[in-house]
């Protein structure tokens, strides 16, 4: 008698094959969710780094014009004030002797705002969790010794926002020094003259990233001779603890940049290349690759052969692929839109513009969160409901009594005043036509099945990139001025050995 053959599957055999099946889906949705998650914070860093560099920027810039002695500050809202060198109109070589403007820093938790004489205030951050400028009071028998000290001012940073689909609060925190040098010009007993015609180099940094040094390229090992063993001493720990505050941003933003996902696979090849991210996955990896000395000596300045310099050189590159593919994304976003231009001689027409571009990168910013909220189970987006998760765009939705609110913080203009109220409106105006272009920008192309995907991937990789190459430059800069000044602590003790021995 033959035996039947039964053929499918027992309910022992689809039980191990839904447990396995299970098994599989949980660790697949695990890594989803860990990444979305990675995704949120190391954007909400991004962010906040950006913001601490461009405070720190704009706030070492005004102290290298000031002018001595005339700091005010006052608390709750805590504002500093102080006159600001201008540029000679019949001499652009040189800052004028006798034209000053004012400059306002006021910040009101967590939004930290700027603002020069006869003009509107500039938010720097909304980002701001505290901030502390100090200078050193000094006894008169102090100032004998260390009268220096009294020309540096010292601000830290605290930045804190809650990643976005997430329950953490990220934070970032800098700190940096910088110097008044007409106070430092007349403590190092320099002619005035001296003071005036730093104006070229001051006039292109009010306008760009400046460096972190110390010391003013006039203020070189002859000059440091002239100052007590224990001031350059003091001097000296002052840079070694910015080359280890350096190191410790250098490493960290080595990780972050190896993390950058460039949409560039190993399997990407012939047929299915993908030339845009294997270029961005290049500028990553030679960016990862510069590296700086701890100790001297640097090359020259002039040969352009620094670290720094050498994140230029991947800087240009990733910039000339961001404006490749920006030129290109951004007209599809905007299609049907007028786009404004940027270069217009018409002031208006420019602002506008970059109104304009602040709402594209904001949708971009909101369309990750996006992605990231819409793999959320029903839980997790209660939870980011009850921390008062937001999208960019949301801090653009203020009733004019919450813009008043807000001015009325700054102390910028006297409630009920014509200004007041002007800058009530503008403010309101900016709102309306960032939400307006946030509204027409259309990113729908981008979802998956585009054909432009390998270079969707590519540029926010570079986008990323752009970011941790500025503040590495940023970090290598203090680095490299550090070891330059150590080397000429090193010349003026030097100096001061010959002058006393007469060898």
């Amino acid at each position: 008698m033959k035996t039947l053959k039964r053929s499918g599957i027992t309910l022992v055999e689809l039980m191990v094959a839904a447990v396995l099946a299970s098994m599989v889906v949980g660790a697949a949705m695990q890594i989803w969710s860990f990444a979305r998650r990675n995704i949120s914070k190391t954007t909400t860093r991004q962010i906040l780094q950006m913001d601490a560099q461009r405070i720190l920027t704009q706030f070492k810039a005004d102290m290298k014009a000031a002018k001595a002695d005339t700091f005010k500050s006052t608390e709750n809202p805590m504002t500093l004030e102080f006159k600001r060198y201008v540029v000679s109109a019949d001499d652009n070589t040189k800052l004028s002797a006798d034209k000053v403007e004012d400059v306002r820093y006021v910040f009101s938790k967590p939004i930290l705002r700027r603002q020069l004489t006869g003009s509107f205030q500039k938010t720097l951050s909304t980002n701001v969790d505290n901030i502390r400028i100090t200078r050193k009071a000094l006894t008169e028998d102090q100032r004998e010794n260390d009268g220096y000290l009294e020309a540096r001012v010292d601000i830290a940073l605290d930045l804190m926002a809650r990643a976005p689909g997430t329950d953490s609060e990220e934070r970032f925190s800098q700190h940096t020094s910088a110097v008044i040098r007409d106070e430092f010009y007349t403590l190092a007993n320099k002619e005035r003259e001296e003071v005036l015609t730093i104006a070229t180099e001051v006039a292109a940094e009010l306008g760009k990233s400046t460096d972190s040094s110390f010391f003013n390229e006039q203020l070189n090992a002859a000059s440091l001779a002239n100052l007590e063993p224990a001031q350059l001493e003091d001097l000296r720990k002052t840079q070694n603890g910015a080359i280890d505050e350096a190191k410790k941003n250098l490493e960290e933003l080595d990780n972050r940049i190896e993390d950058v996902d460039t949409g560039k696979r190993w399997w990407q090849v012939a047929w299915w290349s993908n030339d845009e991210g294997a270029d961005v996955k290049k500028m990553r990896e030679d960016l990862g690759d510069i590296k700086c000395p701890n100790t001297g000596p640097l090359p020259a300045k002039e040969l352009k052969t620094r670290p720094s310099d050498k994140v230029d050189g991947v800087l240009e590159r990733i910039n000339g692929k961001i404006g490749a593919l920006e030129s290109r994304f951004y007209g599809k976003s905007y299609e049907g839109t007028p786009i404004l231009d940027a270069n217009s001689e018409d002031s208006e027409t420019r602002r506008l513009a970059s109104l304009q571009k602040r709402a594209y990168e904001m949708k971009l910013t909101d369309r990750q969160i996006d992605k990231a909220m819409a793999g959320m189970s029903d839980e997790e987006k209660q939870e980011a409901e009850a921390n008062n998760v937001k999208k960019m765009i949301d801090a653009f939705n203020r009733t004019d009594d919450e813009i008043r609110d807000e001015l009325r913080a700054t102390a910028i203009a006297p409630e009920g005043s014509d200004e007041f109220e002007a800058l009530v409106q503008r403010e309101a105006r900016d709102q309306a036509y960032i939400r307006q272009q946030y509204n027409a920008c259309k990113l729908d192309w981008m979802d998956s099945g585009s054909e432009d995907q390998n270079a969707i991937k590519a540029y926010e990789g570079a986008k990323q990139l752009k970011s941790l190459a500025e503040s590495k430059k940023e970090s290598l800069k203090l680095k490299e001025m550090a070891i330059d000044n150590l080397a000429e602590i090193a010349e003026a003790e030097r100096i001061k050995q010959e002058s006393f021995t007469g060898n």
